[in-house]
């Protein structure tokens, strides 16, 4: 189901009659105040735009954000696990992403790092994503979309006043409880919100097998804050916490495949505070100041079929500071306009320790220390040419970006210990990558037309370049834990590329049609290229053109009162310029099937079928997976009041045949096994 959709459908903008409708999905509505919502810059640019909204996020069986995602047009679930999964956005994987959470940016080691895995669904307002390049709003890392994770903030309250909800639930395939609370307070000019949560999950039944080692655990807590200065001024304040432990990795492309590999332990830190004036003047509407830090750690154990365990762990720091004003000129031409700096410190070990007569430690730095600052300034203007036919938008931004790392060594210690004794072993140690310092200006650009032809129809085209500087992991990973040797590059030179799409939608009183077109053309794509069979050796390589177009495709018609029907198809084609050759990792077609049934005053209820089409179209190393479809059923009831107490009950079953079939992402990362199986779930919500 995609919530946007009927966004779309009710938008008034189009000047669409809807029927009036009674929610049934949330307690009576209290009076509050507006508040501040952190929203990708949408309203700047027509770029495609996704979301998914709190209700889909509550009523569906959702284990990470990624499978919460994978339900829109053009986004699909890449996975190095149950727990540690991620996204690809019209074949662009998430080298090629930017993950923020309320706008800040989330950066980690790119390999098998689980960074999308570090939100708590619970805490969420909704899921936002940009499709395309938005490297003109967020600079690089944001060629092939914007992921922004918004967090629920309760706003504020004509009187003082205490709210709370608590939600518990079960999924039967592989035994997870998830536990959340959620307690807001509110007065008129303040509002401060406290969540929680904690989750265990065994391994996870499959149609032929057990998963094994798919386990995970996983907790957090948040705190966010507001506050009123007269009309006009706010502060925004914020703080999350999450950590995972215990959370297997059943095998993966840098891993061999009889090893025992798990997050020993990850944690994620955010904190942020922002300021924001409103109505300073005529002209200037609104001027917004910003920082943040966030820090992610992370250590793995890995066990191979040997007496030896591998510790890689890595820690990443990114702080920066953001301040944008929105300006307006007059009904026809308005402008924002801001400047951000970052600045990622990252740092990695590793330890090898083998246990025998003696036990022998070895340490390695897979990345050396590096940092990465960006100072960027951007200017979003549109401009309405006729109010009922035709607008445009446009953007610019400029970027430097400094990257300096230090020395790296193949070894940087090496000991045993004898009676309790350490005692150093010899060993020679080899440079595998020199200090230094590299440099890049990036420029990106954006125009997009709004044109309305005739009532309830309107065309998009936007086009846009775009630029992303070589990730610190790309430039200098080198990994060698037995399935072959992965080599980055310094000199890999930046990924430049022009952007298009044509987006035409249709909407009626109770229809919705929209179909978008796109076609990229990248330079000096990175990409890892096998160069060596003995020994096996991959190495991060420049493509020097490469070619991505593809199409969506979504209908959402509101039959009745009781009935309404969604259905959506993606599909991407892509080729290495070059070699003729289909480029890696790139999913298969997709969609969905979807009707929902709803009652004036009971339930709402739903049957979805998801599908996937054979991928023959792969790159070389790569496996072609079958096509299939799965059944799932959810329902839902609406909140009934207990003694001052709304309680709402939630159920389903995902993969209602039990059918085993493989996700082409998950297993062309190395792994060779099916989704789970069927899932009975059930979740209940109480709200005071």
């Amino acid at each position: 189901m995609t919530n946007f959709a009927l966004a779309l459908l009710l938008s008034t903008s189009l000047n669409t009659p809807v029927p009036e409708k009674t929610s049934t999905d949330s307690i009576p509505h209290k009076e509050i105040k507006e508040i501040t919502v952190y929203s990708l810059a949408t309203g700047q640019l027509s770029l495609p735009y996704v979301s998914v909204e709190k209700k889909m996020l509550e009523t569906q069986a959702f284990a990470t954000p990624a499978d919460a995602l994978a339900t829109q047009t053009g986004i699909s679930v890449s996975k190095d696990g149950v727990w540690a999964t991620s996204v690809n956005v019209r074949g662009m994987s998430e080298q090629r992403l930017l993950f923020l959470s309320d706008e800040d940016r989330m950066q980690s080691a790119t390999d098998i790092a689980g960074v999308l895995s570090t939100i708590d669904l619970n805490s969420l307002q909704k899921i936002e994503v940009i499709k395309g390049a938005g490297s003109v709003l967020y600079g690089t890392g944001a060629m092939g979309g914007v992921v922004n994770f918004v967090s629920e903030r309760p706003g504020y309250s004509d009187a003082r006043q205490v709210t709370a909800k608590l939600s518990s639930g079960y999924y039967g395939v592989n035994k997870l409880w998830s536990n959340a609370l959620n307690v807001n307070y509110s007065d008129k000019n303040w509002y401060l919100a406290l969540n929680g949560s904690y989750r265990t999950a065994g391994n996870t039944q499959t149609p032929n097998a057990v998963l094994l080692n798919s386990q995970f655990n996983d907790a957090s807590w948040g705190l966010r804050g507001g506050m009123k200065y007269g009309e006009n001024q706010e502060l925004l304040v914020s703080y999350n916490h999450f950590e995972a432990w215990d959370a297997g990795i059943p095998g993966g492309n840098s891993f061999p495949k009889t090893a025992t590999v798990r997050y020993a332990g990850i944690k994620r830190n955010q904190m942020n505070a922002e300021y924001v004036f409103s109505n300073i003047s005529r002209t200037l509407k609104e001027l917004r100041f910003k920082a943040y830090t966030q820090n992610i750690g992370r250590n793995v154990e890995l066990k191979p079929n040997a007496p030896a365990v591998t510790l890689p762990s890595s820690y990443n720091v990114t702080s920066g500071a953001k301040v944008t004003a929105k300006l307006y000129f007059n009904d026809y031409n308005t402008m924002t306009v801001g400047a951000e700096s970052w600045l990622r410190n990252a740092e990695t070990t590793r330890t090898k320790i083998s246990f025998g007569a003696d036990t022998v430690f070895v340490g390695e730095t897979p990345t050396p220390k590096a940092n990465m600052l960006d100072v960027g300034a951007f200017a979003l203007y549109k401009k309405i040419i006729d109010p009922h036919y035709l607008s445009m938008n446009a953007g610019l931004r400029l970027d430097y970006v400094r990257t300096e790392n230090d020395s790296a060594f193949n070894r940087v210690f090496n000991y045993k210990i004898m009676d309790g004794q350490r005692v150093t072993i010899p060993f020679t140690k080899s440079l595998i990558f020199d200090p230094g310092v590299s440099h890049n200006i990036s420029y990106s650009a954006h125009v997009d037309l709004e044109y309305v032809p005739v009532k309830r129809q309107k065309l998009v085209l936007s086009l846009a370049n775009a630029y992303r500087v070589a990730s610190i992991e790309e430039r200098f990973k080198y990994i060698d834990l037995g399935n072959g040797v992965r080599l980055g590059d310094p000199g890999l030179k930046p990924e430049k590329g022009f952007f298009s799409n044509l987006t035409y939608s249709l909407t009626q009183n109770k229809f919705l049609v929209k179909v978008d077109f796109f076609a990229n053309y990248l330079f000096d794509l990175i990409a890892e290229i096998k160069t060596s069979s003995a020994p096996l050796v991959y190495e991060n390589q420049n493509i020097d053109q490469a070619f991505f177009a593809g199409a969506e495709a979504e209908i959402d018609w509101l039959i009745n009162r009781h009935f309404r029907v969604n259905t959506n198809a993606s599909y991407v084609y892509t080729r290495d310029i070059s070699t003729k050759k289909p480029l890696p990792m790139i999913p298969p077609a997709h969609g969905l099937l979807c009707f929902t049934y709803r009652t004036d005053k009971y339930l709402e209820a739903a049957a979805t079928v998801k599908w996937a089409a054979t991928q023959n179209e792969i790159a070389d190393a790569e496996t072609a997976t079958a096509g299939y479809a799965i059944l799932n059923l959810d329902a839902h009831s609406v909140p009934v009041k207990v003694k001052g107490v709304y309680a709402q009950l939630f159920a389903g079953v995902e993969n209602v045949l039990d059918k085993a079939y493989k996700n082409h992402l998950f297993n062309n990362r190395g792994f060779d096994f099916y989704e789970p199986g069927r899932n009975v779930f059930a979740k209940l919500k109480l709200s005071w």
